[in-house]
């Protein structure tokens, strides 16, 4: 069990990875329809589950989504901050702090477990579910520590002790919630088939009277006495068969694994009713409870819900959260997808509760919450710069997977105008369907830019899922603004060997000509040499491992498809690559001179990025400095931007190994005193906290000088985690080191 925390706590204190770019956050002014976005740059979100949390200690509840973001990758956390006046849904974006929550799949929603305020994780694990425990603290900051691997239940309490996990599908989200309003959290859950609804009552209170235990039992195993399967519910269900039972079909039909459960009291009666999202629907169902808190009976349902003029309708697999979305303490309702292939850049439905009681009054309000104040392409977003109007600056082309069309994905182009300067870059969205690329009915786009036809224009190439490559040709010659008037479907006439094509145009052999450089779904870089001439481009294969350059990162997590993403650039005169992946993280390595030869990897974590899954870069000089940006892109269709200019670069650099260095504790191990020295950095204020394995504060210090001693001599014997803070130029700036103490 100690093992488990310490890996667990150790996870948090270590993201300070070496830092290669220098370029930190920062933002572009994004006008769409005539409308400033607000935070553009807040990376996109697709089907996920909505929760409050307070995230800056200010007492008002803010938004944390857990995106799944795609079919391969682990989710991401987007935090929003709840701004303006309490009954405005106005949110900012904090992309930073989804650095601080652990690494989940498949579902997390936030709960106060513990009534100490602080809202906890819920999320999936093999088998059921897991629970951090929030230890955010305003001077620790958002911070969680594992509290149960695994949540178990008492199958059969009235023989004795029967634990087992409490079970809880990864495809599905169960209901949380004091059910029998005693003040502890009790969980609702469709049984191991996938029909029943199985009630587990949390005994917290009645052991212990308190709430801050998980220990639960079986109550019964078809609350509101129905079951439930495709898309139908059978009422006045018999509930007399015994929990864990292996037999799950019903009339000779093989059941599903997969339902999102909402509880709340719709009614103000006190007892708990329900909204039902399927795997296999498109609607969500309520369910009213005309039983009791302790006696559910479900008798109807109502399909098209709730009775607002826009009722919730989405593809694949709905699902709804209670939550407060403005701010005036009345919670209102979410609806998202719960799967892939679904609503994805209009994927939030918000209705807001209306009513003046105890009842729910849902009236619809968008679909777009949150995501019409960014850059949001739907599934994956693959960014590019060039100018497209002719005018010395440049704009931003974005591929696509595919935008929701009704019933599937349609995949599409999307520009965005620089209608900045050249020092200061401004974009304003022109089309989402560039050279109505849409209509050629493609899976996934993925754009690269140059003039292969030597006609002094700027074509585009296109990528897709299959492993082929499109021309959109530019027929507009040069100095004028793009006409991309032609579409060559596959007219260089090859698919690369592991699908999923993500090229870039780059003269890597230096002849002259440029060349394509290939993405692949296995991990690694295709090369294709132009064998044409500057006008007249026709590609040889020349291997499908490039520098034996591989991305594929924890298979057992993502699998074996790791989508490489290259980015091959100049920087003094040698040639790197960055290289996203299906993980999130951005790959960075040198190519040689003799470029048969392998390239050597610099980092496989670049700036310790981890935006979304399935990551792009784009690194450019976008702001006319003669430095790079990075834009980076995701499997949630928004995007980051990082600048040269940010007024962070300089504290980003602090951020590395050279920051690691420059503070010491010693001696380590140490048995009664140790030194802090922080080396040339000036700061306003720091401190230093230790931590035990188990994530609890032992000892607290105010440092007030750049060499301090402290004592640790209360400190038992063991490993713990000093974490130094420091505000330098009004920034708050943390590092972690592990110390043995004899």
């Amino acid at each position: 069990m100690l093992k488990k925390y310490f890996i667990v706590f150790l996870f948090f204190f270590s993201k300070i990875i070496s830092a290669q770019l220098l370029v930190a956050r920062d933002t572009i002014t994004v006008i769409e329809n005539n409308y400033t976005l607000k935070m553009p740059w807040a990376n996109g979100i697709n089907y996920s589950n909505v929760s409050n949390i307070d995230l800056n200690f200010d007492a008002v509840k803010d938004i944390v989504v857990f995106d799944k973001a795609n079919q391969f990758a682990t989710g991401r956390f987007r935090c929003f901050i709840k701004t303006g006046v309490a009954g405005a849904a106005t949110y900012s974006a904090n992309p930073d702090l989804s650095y601080n929550f652990p690494t989940i799949n498949d579902w997390a929603i936030f709960l106060d477990y513990n009534c100490d305020g602080k809202e906890d994780i819920f999320c999936s694990t093999t088998g059921g579910i897991e629970v951090y425990k929030n230890i955010s603290t305003p001077t620790l900051g958002i911070s969680f520590q594992l509290e149960k691997i695994l949540l178990y239940t008492d199958y059969d309490p009235s023989a004795g002790v029967s634990l087992a996990n409490l079970y809880v599908s990864s495809v599905g989200v169960p209901g949380i919630i004091d059910m029998d309003n005693d003040g502890d959290l009790d969980i609702l859950t469709f049984n191991v088939g996938g029909y029943q609804i199985e009630y587990h009552k949390n005994m917290s209170k009645e052991l212990y009277n308190n709430c801050d235990s998980l220990v639960f039992e079986y109550a019964t195993g078809c609350w509101g006495k129905i079951y439930e399967n495709n898309c139908s519910v059978l009422f006045n269900q018999n509930c007399s068969f015994k929990p864990l039972q292996n037999n799950y079909t019903i009339n000779n039909n093989q059941l599903h694994s997969g339902s999102c459960l909402t509880c709340l009291d719709t009614d103000g009666d006190g007892d708990k009713d329900l909204i039902m999202g399927d795997i296999s629907c498109n609607v969500v169902q309520y369910l009213k409870n005309t039983g009791s808190v302790t006696n559910a009976l479900v008798v109807d349902t109502t399909k098209l819900y709730p009775t607002a003029a826009t009722q919730i309708k989405i593809n694949n697999f709905p699902c709804t959260y209670n939550v407060d979305v403005d701010g005036d303490t009345k919670k209102d309702l979410i609806a998202t997808p719960n799967a892939f292939g679904s609503q994805n850049y209009k994927s939030l439905w918000y209705y807001k509760n209306a009513s003046t009681t105890n009842t729910v009054n849902f009236n619809f309000v968008k679909d777009n919450f949150l995501q019409d104040e960014m850059i949001e392409v739907g599934q994956n977003s693959y960014p590019v710069l060039f100018d497209y109007n002719a005018d010395g600056k440049k704009d931003l082309l974005i591929g696509t997977f595919g935008y929701y069309s009704g019933t599937s994905l349609s995949a599409q182009l999307t520009l965005y105008k620089n209608i900045g300067t050249l020092a200061q870059p401004s974009y304003s969205l022109i089309t989402r369907n560039l050279g109505n690329v849409g209509a050629q009915g493609l899976t996934n786009v993925m754009p690269t830019v140059g003039d292969i036809d030597g006609d002094g224009d700027t074509d585009i190439l296109i990528g897709t899922a299959y492993g082929q490559i499109h021309w959109l040709v530019n027929t507009a010659g040069a100095g004028n603004p793009c006409n991309f008037s032609s579409f060559l479907n596959t007219p260089f006439t090859f698919t690369t060997n592991s699908g999923s094509a993500a090229p870039q145009l780059f003269d890597i052999n230096t002849d002259g000509k440029l060349d394509l450089l290939i993405g692949t779904k296995n991990g690694k870089i295709a090369y294709y040499q132009n064998v044409g001439t500057t006008t007249s481009p026709s590609f040889t294969l020349i291997t499908n491992n490039f520098g034996n350059i591989n991305v594929t990162t924890n298979t057992s997590q993502f699998g074996t498809d790791a989508y490489a993403t290259p980015f091959f650039y100049t920087d003094a005169g040698i040639t790197k690559v960055l290289v996203g992946c299906v993980s999130g993280q951005i790959f960075q390595y040198q190519v040689p001179a003799v470029i048969s030869n392998s390239c050597t990897l610099i980092s496989n974590n670049v700036n310790a990025w981890l935006e979304g899954g399935q990551s792009t870069i784009y690194f450019e000089d976008v702001n006319n400095d003669g430095k790079r940006d990075a834009f980076l892109g995701n499997a949630s269709g928004g995007l980051s931007f990082f600048s040269s200019k940010s007024p962070y670069v300089g504290l980003t650099e602090l951020t590395n190994d050279k920051l690691m260095e420059q503070i010491i504790l010693f001696p380590n191990p140490t048995a009664n005193q140790m030194t802090l020295a922080i080396n040339k950095i000036d700061f306003e204020s720091a401190t230093i906290i230790f931590y035990d394995v188990l994530g609890h504060q032992i000892l607290t210090k105010k440092i007030t000088q750049n060499f301090e001693d402290i004592d640790v001599r209360s400190l038992n014997t063991g490993i713990y985690f000093a974490k130094i803070n420091l505000q330098v130029n009004g920034k708050a700036i943390n590092i972690t080191k592990k110390i043995i103490k004899n």
